[in-house]
This record gives structure tokens, sequence and C-alpha cells, in this order.
């Protein structure tokens, strides 16, 4: 594991006691169409989505608006390219008006639309191959590899992600189990799908109570870069303990709870190459619909449709549709039900209520991107109770990987995010990072730029 990762991690871990977000809101274009990878219509799809050529480079007048924009127009943010001066950004019209309120200015992306045509033919080959490796693979009886994402070698898929999990059990039993803690939407309604899985890594021969960290990542099914990153945590602290010192004194003395697939159904969508963010709920905007599905970001029971339709959408079509109510998806449900049972109820009900300056755990969202260490609110500027001891946290852990420390607030507000149950309901501390530069980020970004930062 890389040395910066392992020291953010590390002092998260030393900083358990409370001594010292969340993405853009309803002003995303109509999610891209999405469909299985083992479908006809997948080819039709990354087609579609290649034609599609709204896409612009948004040029901006200063970082601090840049990180702003980041922020509260995520879902149309396709690449940050700060050192140059702008963002790539899909846009309609009326998107582009709102920007231009803050002095963008725009120009046609034609690279970048060149490139990600290039990136998703390539997919598609990939995709074709691999399936007839598989075939041949399940014929001649050879041991499968451990999946990955076409195109994408160092990102494990669902499955793959799971089977490493397990083998952390299966080879280090005192250290590493798994708790399923509820199922994905289509588990829940028989439709396939996927139980949300644990990794929950101490040293069991040590008695607790022990702090407690816990990670959830790719929560948003395109962000490819942040449950592998989880994942390589995990190879670390295992592999290291007993050899090296600070994977040892982790697991020796805190707890480690990695929900690694926040989101299964809707990772699958995104393993084709498709820009598919919610899950899959066919209830919501028609069950064969493309565009179907909650954004399980704005789904949190404490500040669910909270800003006045401004930080999440009512429209079910939407990218950053909130549910038909608080906690309505069961990967959300069991996200905020897990949480609870980890750490007890020590902050009040008010935007500005403060949690005591002992409350243990720390609670981390795993996003990408746009080189960013946020924390709480994103629904509002007013500042928390623990505006200071959070902002202190957030800067401290910036220091490691050169990110942008800020508050979740944006350009606009966000509502119904993972802050929700953590922070909110209950006054741990809640950071959500950013990782690098692309949804899709490349695997030599990921390998050279991203693990070590």
């Amino acid at each position: 594991m890389h040395n910066h990762w392992t020291k953010l991690m590390a002092f998260a871990l030393l900083t358990l006691t409370m001594g010292a977000a969340a993405h853009g809101p309803n002003h995303g274009a109509a999610q891209a169409v999405r469909v299985d990878s083992n479908s006809e219509a997948s080819t039709d799809a990354l087609d579609q989505e290649m034609a599609n050529d709204n896409i612009y480079k948004a040029y901006f007048p200063s970082l601090v608006i840049a990180r702003k924009a980041a922020i509260s127009f995520h879902n149309q943010l396709l690449e940050a390219n700060y050192e140059a001066g702008y963002l790539v950004l899909e846009l309609t019209g009326d998107e582009i008006t709102e920007l231009k309120k803050f002095n963008f200015r725009f120009e046609r992306a034609t690279d970048f639309i060149a490139e990600r045509e290039e990136v998703l033919s390539m997919m598609k080959r990939e995709m074709a191959k691999r399936m007839e490796s598989e075939k041949a693979a399940a014929i001649d009886g050879r041991k499968a590899t451990i999946p990955t994402i076409p195109g994408y070698s160092c990102y494990e898929t669902v499955e793959g992600t799971n089977t490493v999990a397990d083998g952390f059990v299966t080879t280090y039993p005192s250290l590493a189990n798994i708790a399923v803690i509820g199922t994905s939407w289509q588990k829940a309604n028989s439709l396939g799908g996927y139980d949300l899985r644990v990794l929950k890594l101490t040293n069991s021969a040590m008695p607790g109570p022990k702090p407690t960290l816990f990670i959830q990542s790719a929560i948003h099914a395109r962000e490819y870069a942040t449950a592998p990153l989880v994942l390589e945590f995990a190879r670390w602290l295992t592999s290291g303990y007993g050899t090296v010192a600070d994977a040892t004194w982790i697991l020796d003395h805190h707890e480690v709870h990695l929900l690694l697939q926040a989101n299964p159904d809707g990772r699958k969508k995104a393993e084709t190459g498709l820009s598919w963010r919610k899950n899959t709920n066919t209830n919501y905007c028609g069950a064969t619909s493309n565009n179907r599905g909650a954004d399980l970001n704005r789904n949190f029971t404490y500040s669910w449709n909270s800003t006045g339709g401004t930080g999440s959408s009512g429209n079910e079509c939407d990218i950053t549709y909130r549910g038909i109510g608080p906690a309505s998806e069961p990967e959300v449900q069991a996200i905020e039900n897990y949480v609870r049972s980890l750490w007890p109820d020590q902050r009040g009900t008010a935007i500005g209520d403060a949690a005591p300056s002992t409350t243990s755990g720390i609670h981390l969202d795993i996003h990408s991107y746009a080189q960013l260490v946020l924390w709480p609110w994103g629904t509002t500027t007013t500042p928390s109770g623990n505006a200071t001891a959070l902002q202190t946290l957030g800067r401290k852990f910036a220091y490691f990987n050169g990110y942008t420390p800020q508050q979740s607030i944006g350009l606009y507000a966000t509502d119904g995010t993972s802050e929700s149950v953590s922070y909110g309901e209950l006054g741990v501390p809640q950071f959500t990072i950013e990782l690098g530069t692309a949804f899709f980020q490349s695997c030599s970004s990921y390998n050279n730029t991203i693990k070590p930062n």
C-alpha cells in the first residue's frame, strides 16, 4: 500500500476521538443510457453515449469557484483540469446560462469527446473478447482469474471485490470477517442482485472496546477508483499485520469496517463503461427505462429533501432523484442501520448542535472525483456545531494527499447525503474524499497518482 494513503488512514484512526459530504445538486443532465453488459443492447447503449456531444470545456474564473462548481455540478462533471483552467462538463443550455453567472466561458470539448469514443470502443472490443475467453475457460476447466472491469485491469468487478474480501477471511481468520448488512434493490426484489457486505478488520485476540473507522465506497456506481482503493487499504492492513508497525497497531487497537460496494446493482451497469450513478430500482422512471433508479446519496434520512428542491430532484428520471421518501432504498436502509449499530447518538437535532469532543469514531465516504476533502454541512453555509474541529481534521487529511479541504457546500446546496446518519444523527465526524480527476480514471493514473496520493 502506498505511503500517503496509509498515513491518511493511520491519522484517521489516531484521531478517532473528535478532538479536532456529498455532491452536486439537481442541475444534472438526464442520466445517460445504460444496460447490462450481457445484453445485445449494450453496444447500442455505448453507441448512443458516444454520440452525445453536449460536452464542453468550461473555463473557470478562479480555483475557488472551480472547486465549488465541481461539487454543485458533480453530476455533469466528466474531467477536471485545474492546471489548464477548465472543467469538462456535460451541460444543457440552462446549465450553461447558470454557470455564466459565475463568469465561466465555454468551448466544445472535441478532444475529450474523441478520446471518450476511443475508450468506449476499446471497452466494447474487450467485453467481446472476455466473453469468448470465459466461455473457453468454462469448457476446458481452467481456473478463473479475479474478474476486473473490461479495459481497466486495476479495478475489480463486484464479484472480484467479493472474491478478494473472502480471501482475506480465509487467509487471515483472526483479523477478518464478513458481515452481511442488507441487500441491494434487485436482490430484495428477487431480481438477482447482491448482498451488501462489510469487511470487518481487527485483531480479534485483542479485547475491545476499540475506536471504529467506517469507510463506504462506490455508492455512485460510475466512480471506478473508489472501491479498489478501499480494497487496497484492506490488503495493506492484512498483509502488513505483524511486519508493518502501523498496520499492526491499527488492527490491534481499532476496528476497521469497509463497505466496499455500497451500490452493487448500479456498479454492474457502470462496469460496461456506461455512466451509471443511481441504483436500479425499476419503480422509478419506468421498469425498462435507462434513467431508472434513485440516487442513493440523496436518499439518507436526516437531511432528505431539506433544501427546498435545490439539493436533490423529485423527478424520477433525473440523475439526482432522491427516492420516494427518506431511506426508501434498501441499500440506504442497510447503511443507516449499520452505522447506528456502531455508535451512540451524541448530537442534538439542530444544525448548530455540537457533539462532545470525546465522541469516538470516523465515517469516510469515498467518491470520485475532484481532489477534495469535504465535511458537513452540504445543505447550508451555516457551520456545524463542530465546524472548527471538522475543518482542522479535514485540513490534516488534505495535508497528506494535496487535495482541497472545504465544507461540503458548493455553489448550491445538496441534501440527503451520507453525512446525515453519521454526523447529522449521531455526531460522529464524517468526511467525503473525492479521488482524482475522472469517474473512469485510467489505470495508469490510478496506479501512479491516485494510490500514491
